[in-house]
């Protein structure tokens, strides 16, 4: 099958809608390489930016790609990935030393790395990042080189929206509340509980998790959904209202939850603060999957103390583990779960899934998917 026979047209209305799995799904997985041989004359990946969306274009061939990991990949993903092409080395190290010395002629990594491992990595071209998130490896010297870094961005985010949907209404229906009473083993009927439907979602960041919980929101519980998102994005149908960051201030006194889907850069640190929960409503609920950071804890806390909002659950928090003795534990009406929100194997096998598909396309000069801006942190 070549690349005539499925359509571009859905694909790049995919990744431009926020579904890169969707357009994962498009790829045939017998996909021939006649249609775009290669990568750049340098040797390193084609790449091309997310907006506007372009056709690739055609360029050498590669002759070699030693990808080094030292995290645990399926057999089946490994042997997908060594049949792509004769140039594909894929170097599967035990352990961490093992892994340091593979990387001297390596071109791509996939997984984490220390800053010491970049320094080693002297021919690195590429780096498949395991998470969305790309904050801890924004070394000055990464961000100025010619290095490519892809992410994991909307791999997790399927399971990551169902964490939000759960979290919601564990917090309307008082389901943490009975959930203690259980292991009480006291029978007692909780005060105020609400339903979900019909409410008003902020979602600040609408790349996938964004996208994904909107769409869960939306048809699911007919939510009104407004976001804000500091690139350009096209409005999706299923969201009210969306626009640029500027226009945070007026959400955030309409939602009747709030909810953090931002990455964590140095313009976004701190931004959930006094302000922003004082803005809010006091029926209204905060919650946060994306990263501790964006939030100011010691304002969070004092929120929920003096009833500024109705409560809050955290996937992550400004250092984790959370310390015994952090007053978020004992601030009322908070829930705390331990970054987990991402976790399943749906999550699992999409990422190997984009990682192979990322390696297709760098041996045949294809762009490679979730490519991230360095400058801008994601």
């Amino acid at each position: 099958m070549s690349l005539r026979d499925f359509s571009r047209r859905k694909f790049l209305r995919d990744v431009a809608a926020g579904s890169t799995g969707a357009a994962l799904a498009t790829i045939p997985s017998n996909l021939a390489a006649h249609d775009g041989s290669a990568v750049a004359a340098s040797g390193g990946p084609v790449t091309m930016e997310s907006y506007p969306l372009v056709e690739p274009g055609k360029a050498p061939a590669v002759t070699r790609l030693k990808i080094v990991t030292r995290d645990g990949i399926p057999k089946t993903t490994e042997e997908y990935v060594r049949g792509l092409s004769s140039a594909v080395d894929l170097k599967v190290s035990e352990g961490d030393g093992e892994f340091h010395s593979e990387l001297a002629d390596a071109d791509a990594i996939f997984g984490g790395l220390s800053r010491d491992d970049f320094a080693a990595a002297r021919r690195l071209k590429w780096i498949q990042y395991p998470a969305a998130g790309v904050e801890e490896i924004m070394w000055p010297e990464l961000v100025e080189s010619p290095v490519v870094l892809t992410n994991m961005q909307r791999m997790y985010s399927p399971t990551i929206s169902e964490s939000v949907i759960g979290l919601l209404l564990t917090l309307a229906r008082g389901l943490n509340k009975y959930a203690l009473q259980t292991r009480e083993s006291t029978w007692r009927p909780v005060e105020g509980l609400r339903e979900i439907s019909g409410m008003t979602m902020g979602l600040v960041g609408m790349g996938g998790i964004g996208t994904d919980t909107a769409y869960r929101a939306h048809y699911g519980f007919h939510m009104k959904v407004l976001g804000v998102d500091p690139k350009p994005l096209p409005k999706p149908v299923f969201v009210a209202e969306l626009h640029s960051l500027d226009w945070l201030a007026q959400m955030v006194p309409q939602v009747d939850v709030l909810v953090s889907a931002a990455p964590h850069t140095h313009l976004s640190e701190g931004m959930f603060n006094e302000a922003i929960f004082h803005a809010m409503k006091p029926t209204a609920y905060f919650i946060n999957v994306s990263r501790g950071k964006l939030v100011d804890t010691p304002a969070l806390v004092r929120a929920l103390k003096e009833g500024w909002i109705a409560g809050a659950a955290l996937d992550v928090a400004y250092k984790e583990p959370l310390p015994p003795d952090e007053a978020l534990w004992t601030a009322g009406n908070i829930i705390i779960t331990s970054h987990s929100s991402a976790r399943s194997q749906g999550s699992s096998d999409r990422s190997y899934a984009l990682f192979a598909e990322n390696v297709r396309r760098y041996v045949n000069g294809l762009p490679l998917l979730n490519v991230v801006d360095k400058k801008r942190g994601y």
